[in-house]
């Protein structure tokens, strides 16, 4: 009889820790694949009978038995330390430079520049930690290596290459020894480590997003309309194109707002192209200063984070929102972070538009998304609302106590 089931996305990182937890601990563990479509509110998730788990780690830590769990108390905290550390540190730098390298996410010089420094501060960290011991807690391993090995899979796979390796011998050495036991290759595969580090590419991207899109409903066929006696023609085919309405054009909101100097698409290619902190936003601020009775700036935040689940289908939903208001890119630009992790995260961004007052009544099109968020105008004379201008658009910072996690960029 089945103990549990655990229902995971395809070649999931997080569901790796508890097949391989599972493997140890003999605990009879159904996986059922799930595709990212489905609508189902957590995944990866566990289920036996009355009782679930919708956490990763909280999943590995109940199929694992009392040994892989640690057999003293001090190992048992060890364990935690190391599964909390990895939620909270390893993921969020592994995803920020693996998911724009996999053209799963939007990517940016800032966020690419400050994913590097966290991965190699996450390498730092447990390469010393590694010196003078061969598992991370104990003399033998335990779920603390399996669960930070599968966090840091996806980095050796895929952006850490041999020369951002080198430096971190420990590590590597323990990496390896915990990839290569039966245990674990049986439920991650070979492994293969990276050579090369992929380049964002937009038609990738935008294939990922339409990917994880639900699939639509096949249309109906059409049944076959009787055919209607023609009428008898009393007009002329001119007088009938004369009658048809004529789709009205749409006005440009912004035609007649008073015009300041401040160069957007030059901002633009500033923020794209320089340094975010020492070129960019000085950039910014000063010419924003000069032209504040022509522009403002905002913050958004979600109004239903309850509703989120994984941070790359919160990250869809700002993608899905960007699409629809398109045509307000020449004279906006914002950052749109996800803050958070998996389970716990929500939206805020900084948005800079012409003009003083809400920009998206102005057409009917763009009305879709704006009233799912809290939107608050800005004082650059704030210290505080300037701060968080300069984190959110460098990729950094944390709101409502969710850490900074990755973030697209509308420009």
């Amino acid at each position: 009889m089945v103990a549990g089931t655990l229902y995971t996305y395809p070649g999931s990182f997080r569901g790796f820790k508890s097949s391989i937890a599972a493997a140890y601990s003999g605990f009879d563990l159904k996986t059922v694949e799930v595709e990212q479509h489905e609508k189902r509110q957590h995944v990866p998730s566990f289920e036996s009978g009355k009782f679930s788990l919708f956490d990763a780690n909280a999943i590995a830590y109940f199929v694992a038995n009392d040994q892989f769990r640690g057999t003293t108390n001090e190992d048992k905290a060890g364990v935690l330390q190391w599964l909390n550390y990895g939620s909270e540190s390893v993921v969020p730098a592994v995803t920020a430079w693996v998911y724009p390298s996999l053209s799963l996410v939007e990517s940016c010089p800032a966020g690419l520049k400050k994913a590097q420094t966290d991965l190699r501060q996450v390498f730092g960290c447990v390469n010393d930690f590694l010196k003078t011991r061969t598992y991370l807690v104990g003399e033998r391993m335990t779920l603390a290596d399996v669960s930070l090995a599968c966090d840091l899979l996806l980095a050796f796979r895929h952006v850490a290459d041999e020369k951002f390796r080198k430096p971190y011998g420990n590590l590597n050495r323990w990496f390896l020894t915990v990839m290569n036991q039966a245990n674990v290759k049986k439920v991650t595969g070979e492994l293969s480590l990276c050579v090369q580090v992929q380049e964002f590419c937009a038609d990738k991207h935008e294939k990922h997003v339409a990917a994880a899109a639900p699939p639509k409903e096949a249309k109906k066929p059409k049944e076959p309309k009787a055919e209607k006696p023609k009428p008898k023609k009393v007009e002329s085919d001119k007088e009938e194109e004369d009658d048809m309405p004529v789709e009205p054009k749409q006005n440009d909101p912004f035609a007649d707002m008073p015009k300041g100097t401040f160069n957007m698409d030059e901002f633009k290619r500033t923020y794209s192209n320089e340094d975010t902190a020492k070129v960019a936003l000085p950039y910014f601020w000063k010419n924003f200063e000069e032209n504040k009775e022509f522009y403002s700036i905002w913050k958004c935040e979600y109004k239903y984070p309850e509703d989120l689940t994984q941070v790359f289908m919160t990250s869809n939903l700002i993608g899905g929102m960007f699409q629809r208001i398109e045509k307000l890119r020449k004279n906006s630009f914002a950052n749109m972070g996800v803050y958070g992790v998996n389970g716990n995260n929500n939206i805020c961004g900084a948005w800079f538009w012409k003009g003083q007052e809400l920009v998206f009544p102005l057409q009917n099109d763009w009305t879709t998304d704006y009233e799912s968020y809290t939107w608050t105008k800005l004082d650059s004379s704030k210290p505080e609302d300037r701060k968080f201008v300069d984190a959110n658009w460098q990729w950094e910072g944390e709101v409502s106590g969710r850490k900074f996690n990755q973030g697209k960029t509308f420009k």
